[in-house]
């Protein structure tokens, strides 16, 4: 059932930090899709990549899974691709989540014990027998300070061949091109139903909890961690989606 964002309609004065709360988990998929340009686009090719890269017998990890669409387009393509000796591993710092989640794979037949979703800190999970790590907005919210040790857990554990995609929003090197790239994003909300409250309201909440690089410094993070090959495989002003090849021996 389709569940309406109406987060900050609220008029009270004081806006909060944003958390991933009941709140925000019950209209998550609402949210992201009127406010993430061409959410469902980046989410499917996102997921064909996984398949594409995805090495039987492998561990598939979604760092950041939300509400579990990018599990649900992986199980629905695992079973086009047959594939039966998969496992997939979902993690979220919010419980909420992971229970929204829960439910939307409940309804996609699947072997149980090949999927795993739980609540937990990304920074402490364990990442082994890898070939897809995946990041959709999720990195963004990482302490950047946090974030190269991360990004370097994740390459050490995945397999020669194997791929990390981050989606994230992210910076011009340009101040003048940036403005008009946000001024495009927020026309696009208003476009989707957001009211100006609403844009700043949410603006004001996610003020030093997202915090984007600019494309480049995402980049050369990458490539410092170890990955040979970095690409975008989508943009759209500013936003961006990265493939991160770890090349074989």
């Amino acid at each position: 059932m389709s569940r309406k964002d109406k987060v900050f309609e609220d008029t009270n004065p004081i806006v909060r930090a944003f958390e991933f709360n009941e709140n925000v988990a019950h209209v998550f998929d609402d949210m992201a899709q009127r406010s993430i340009p061409h959410y469902r686009d980046v989410q499917s090719m996102a997921a064909t990549l996984a398949l594409t890269f995805y090495q039987e017998g492998s561990r598939i990890y979604d760092l950041g899974c939300s509400t579990g669409t990018t599990i649900a387009l992986l199980l629905n393509g695992l079973k086009d691709h047959n594939l039966s000796n998969y496992y997939i591993k979902g993690i979220d710092s919010s419980a909420p989540m992971c229970r929204e989640a829960i439910e939307k794979i409940s309804s996609i037949d699947y072997e149980k014990d090949r999927i795993l979703i739980e609540e937990g800190d990304i920074l402490e999970e364990p990442i082994e027998n890898a070939s897809v790590v995946i990041m959709n907005y999720t990195l963004q919210f990482i302490d950047p300070l946090k974030r190269e040790n991360l990004i370097k857990k994740i390459y050490r554990g995945l397999n020669h061949n194997g791929i990390l995609l981050v989606s994230d929003k992210t910076l011009q090197s340009h101040t003048d091109i940036s403005r008009i790239f946000v001024d495009n994003y927020y026309n696009l909300k208003r476009k989707n139903g957001y009211s100006e409250l609403e844009i700043s309201r949410k603006r004001e909440a996610l003020e030093n909890v997202l915090i984007p690089y600019p494309i480049r410094e995402e980049e050369e993070l990458f490539r410092i961690c170890g990955f040979e090959a970095v690409d975008l495989f989508y943009s759209w002003y500013n936003f961006s989606s990265f493939i991160c090849l770890k090349k074989g021996q």
